[in-house]
């Protein structure tokens, strides 16, 4: 580079003769230009050592021309490409390594280009000129394009580009396999031959409208595979518009929505619909008797209830095995449902114990005739026989019918009082149907005589613990107990729980009850571990009332405080729809329970509606199958099906899974197959006294 050439009359540094050839108004234009340019310009002797900065380059450094001497240009660009004072290269221009400065905490990145420096017609240069352009920028945008790049080719979501117009462009293999079309099949055509109707082509007037307004549009739609298959996809456009706004491009991406579509209705079934059946479950049923009670009363219309209940059903199971006795339930729900109307709910609440709903009627007539039409057409339905392993079986039904108002307006009460008729009815010689009546109630005084009784076996200490102990899942190995809750009164011996535990919690006695069950266990436990006994988990049935009833987590503490109990020994055991409650205060509940060291187990898994995404934000250990899927193994596929699924879905979530209710060798062998990880049930052992189970542990 000549001096005369690039007009860099700014050398101050030359001999003065020398100096003089150059006219101060060239001196100064050439100061000027250096001082307009962006670049960082330097030069510098031989040696490296600096002669002139301009002024970006004074700013950027912290120096004027004056100090520039006292430095060398390595000095100040340590990072330097080690060529660029080489001596054998001293005659030539180099464009030399990108140099990587750190600014302010700010990485940046200059272009740097060395210019040999010559006075006249030197031969040898006298220095060096220096240019460094700031390529920052440039990199930021290379890096860009090549991780867009990536994504673009490796995204698992299908995106295609189009031209300003609506035009493929571009497509990535995602959109490839996802659509089953290649590349040259869509380049050129518009989007819309993807879609799955032309109904749904037509709402693309609307989409780009909301892409013209906001820029970009996501939702749901319905395309097509080259096949023909329609499938669900969740549809992102983007409008992509340049440095000026003008339109660029659209890029569209699409995920294939039908495995998510799949297990949401997967899901649904299993939380709202029998598994054996297909009939609505009782969460549905409820849901749907509160909805219309809700309308009806609104509206001043009348709400039929009808509780069914098989007669004979149970000796049919008993002798013929569970796999008869599912294929009776099965057939009986086609039957009841060919009874109504489509606008009608039938639900299988349990076992063999039937539900109906139907549509509200504004008068009063008109919904008991319509009742009696429907409960005629059940009996009539059953008088046909079942045939079960080429045998000919027959059972009857009892029904019991509440209107809405006159019987109650709330759920609960309606079920109730239907269910008081149904077991009239069964009172009355079974194969019948009875309406509701108020005097009914005198056949509960029964009822009323345990619930008074119940108020003082708490005092009076009649209450005790049984304990079914629980094994691995090859059955020979005690690994722990499940705490069971008996009445032992004075009268009548000891009650079986299903007679006053639903007595309990409408007394509102389930949380003194229940803080009793977890006292009397701990104490047991800690009597135990006094004796020297090695003291396996016992499990407690925690009530909805008392998990909600608040200081759950002192109450606990202090009584493992009392009796001395290891709190490791202890295990709590809730269900599905105590959680979905109030799924905030049952997180933090649960939390702090686990802060105590507790093990928190969901008891009968699977019969209850729970969200899977909440599922496995709970601190939960154990998952506990609840025995009527245990019924159907392991004939019955669905309930294999389910109980595969649960042991699988527990184990991914590094949850244990114990299963209740195995009453068959066939039933223990299926689950230690599948690896369950624990089993209690009568084939095992039945619940015992504590003194009975305190010799297995010794």
């Amino acid at each position: 580079m000549r001096m005369r050439d690039c007009g860099l009359a700014v050398i101050a540094w030359l001999p003065a003769p020398r100096r003089a050839i150059w006219h101060r108004r060239t001196l100064g234009f050439a100061a000027s230009a250096l001082g307009a340019i962006e670049e960082l310009v330097l030069i510098s002797g031989l040696d490296g050592r600096l002669r002139y900065l301009n002024p970006p380059a004074q700013e950027m450094f912290g120096l004027d021309n004056a100090d520039a001497g006292l430095y060398l240009l390595q000095e100040l660009l340590p990072g330097l490409d080690p060529r660029a004072l080489d001596v054998g290269q001293r005659s030539r221009d180099l464009a030399l390594e990108p140099l990587r400065t750190l600014q302010g905490g700010d990485v940046r990145f200059y272009s740097v280009t060395r210019r040999a420096l010559r006075i006249d017609d030197e031969q040898q240069p006298s220095g060096f000129v220096w240019v460094l352009r700031d390529i920052s920028q440039q990199r930021s945008a290379e890096k860009a394009l090549r991780m867009a790049a990536t994504v673009f080719e490796h995204s698992t979501a299908a995106i295609l580009v189009t031209d300003p117009g609506g035009s493929i462009v571009q497509v990535n293999d995602a959109f490839n396999r996802i659509t089953g079309y290649r590349d040259e099949e869509v380049v050129g055509q518009l989007p819309t031959f993807l879609s799955a109707d032309s109904q749904q082509a037509n709402q693309m007037h609307y989409v780009l409208m909301q892409i013209r307004e906001r820029g970009s549009w996501e939702g749901e739609f319905w395309l097509k595979r080259k096949n023909g298959e329609a499938y669900p996809c969740w549809v992102g456009i983007t409008a992509v518009r340049g440095e000026a706004q003008e339109l660029v491009s659209y890029v569209c991406f699409f995920n294939d929505m039908s495995e998510r579509k799949a297990s949401e209705q997967r899901i649904h079934r299993l939380a709202y619909y029998d598994a054996l059946t297909q009939l609505p479950n009782r969460t549905l049923f409820q849901d749907r008797l509160y909805n219309s009670l809700q309308q009806a009363g609104r509206r001043g219309d009348w709400v039929v209830l009808m509780f069914l209940d098989l007669d004979r059903f149970k000796p049919i199971n008993d002798s013929l095995g569970h796999a008869a006795g599912d294929s009776m339930l099965k057939d009986v729900a086609v039957r009841l449902a060919a009874c109504v109307d489509d606008d009608d709910t039938v639900a299988r609440m349990g076992g063999d114990e039937f539900t109906f709903l139907l549509r509200p009627c504004s008068q009063r007539d008109d919904a008991l005739r319509r009742a009696i039409r429907v409960a005629e057409d059940i009996l009539s339905s059953m008088t046909e026989p079942f045939v079960l392993s080429e045998r000919e079986f027959f059972v009857t039904a009892s029904i019991g019918i509440a209107l809405s108002p006159q019987d109650g307006a709330e759920s609960s009460q309606l079920m109730k009082n239907a269910d008081t008729a149904m077991y009239h009815a069964k009172e009355r010689g079974k194969n019948n149907f009875q309406f509701y009546q108020a005097e009914m109630n005198a056949s509960a005084l029964e009822r009323l005589e345990l619930e008074s009784d119940l108020r003082h076996a708490l005092e009076q200490r009649q209450f005790v613990l049984h304990y079914q102990p629980q094994f691995t899942s090859d059955g020979q190995r005690l690994t722990g107990a499940e705490a069971l809750l008996r009445w032992n009164h004075p009268r009548r011996g000891l009650v079986p729980p299903a007679e006053f535990i639903p007595a309990l919690e409408e007394l509102g006695l389930v949380v003194d009850v229940g803080d009793w069950v977890l006292a009397e266990a701990c104490r047991q436990i800690g009597s135990w571990r006094e004796m020297g006994l090695q003291v396996p988990k016992v499990a407690v049935n925690l009530s909805a009332r008392q998990f909600a009833s608040g200081q759950l987590g002192q109450r606990i503490a202090t009584i493992l405080a009392e009796t001395g109990s290891d709190s490791l020994s202890l295990e709590l055991e809730l269900t599905e729809s105590i959680l979905m409650q109030d799924v905030a205060q049952a997180m933090r509940s649960l939390t702090e329970l686990k802060q105590l060291g507790l093990s928190i187990a969901v008891d009968d898994f699977g019969t209850g509606y729970s969200s899977l995404n909440y599922l496995k934000q709970f601190p939960i250990d154990v998952l506990k199958i609840d025995g009527s899927f245990v019924d159907g193994l392991p004939e019955g596929e669905q309930d294999a099906q389910i109980a595969r699924a649960i042991i699988a879905m527990a184990h991914s979530l590094n949850m244990s899974v114990i299963a209740e209710g195995v009453e068959s060798q066939a039933q223990l062998d299926f689950l230690r197959c599948h690896g369950c990880n624990e089993v209690q049930g009568f084939f095992l052992a039945r619940p015992m006294s504590a003194e009975c189970f305190q010799a297995l542990l010794g």
